[in-house]
């Protein structure tokens, strides 16, 4: 008697954590790559940081200068440059796009995350604060 009931309690207990298992399994993995997705997404900004902090160190550059600046930071596609600004105060506006590819491994295999984004950043002929503007990214 004893016996029967500990089987079936076993038992009623294994199926339990098979269930458990099988739903408990999707959402790590969903949660899993979520936090990639949001590395990834960090990664962007902190990038386009480095890219915007390189334009910024030579604020009296050329167009050129310029476009290499930002294009020497890994993952920085620049998309336009272009004068802007009245002759009195010029400015030179470069639109770029930033890149990132996160891999990790997990108990689920390797998993990915591609993150992506385009800022604008007009960079004065003259030392001064200059904001980082987030675009949508043309096609």
């Amino acid at each position: 008697m004893w016996l029967r009931r500990g089987l079936a309690v076993a038992a009623l207990a294994a199926v339990l954590a098979v269930i458990g298992v099988v739903a408990g399994l999707p959402l790590l993995r969903d949660r899993s790559q979520q936090r990639l997705e949001q590395r990834a997404e960090r990664e962007v900004t902190a990038t386009a940081q480095l890219a915007r902090a390189r334009l910024l160190a030579d604020p009296g550059a050329g167009e050129s200068t310029l476009r290499q600046a930002a294009g020497s930071v890994a993952g920085v596609e620049v998309l336009t440059v272009r004068g802007d600004g009245p002759a009195s105060a010029p400015a030179v506006r470069l639109v770029f796009r930033v890149r990132v590819t996160k891999t990790a491994a997990s108990v689920f295999g390797w998993q990915r995350a591609d993150a992506s984004a385009c800022f604008a950043q007009v960079v004065h002929a003259e030392a001064g604060p200059a904001a980082l503007e987030r675009l949508s990214c043309p096609d």
